[in-house]
């Protein structure tokens, strides 16, 4: 019996610490994109290029698109490059990092760490 408490404390600790780095993402500056029919445009274009487990936060207002991918998805900067092209729009600046962005204010967050690379619009 003991022994088997001891597997799954181990097993529960080996599954959280997989967990741990569970995502990557890319956040990167998009120019061009002025109404919210822009923002949907480049959401579902991310989407069929990553799929359902990538997570999207694209943003019109401040000018910025975001994919969190988990551990086993694959993104690159030149994938991420030619959706923004193939859609339209310019991008600059891109960050790659080990953390999982889920939303706008994470990714607010997380350019204020890192400045100068992407700056954000503002009306």
């Amino acid at each position: 019996m003991k022994n088997l408490k001891s597997f799954f404390i181990v097993l529960i600790i080996l599954i959280n610490f997989n967990a741990a780095k569970a995502a990557e993402s890319l956040v990167a500056g998009v120019e061009g994109m002025f109404c919210l029919m822009c923002q949907e445009k480049l959401t579902k274009a991310f989407k069929d290029e990553f799929g359902s487990e990538a997570t999207i936060t694209v943003s019109w207002e401040k000018g910025l698109g975001v994919v969190s991918v988990p551990t086993n998805g694959v993104i690159t900067e030149e994938a991420f490059k030619k959706v923004v092209e193939k859609t339209g729009f310019k991008y600059s600046g891109i960050i790659r990092t080990a953390t999982a962005i889920q939303n706008l204010e994470q990714t607010e967050k997380f350019i204020n760490k890192n400045p100068g690379i992407i700056k954000l619009k503002s009306f």
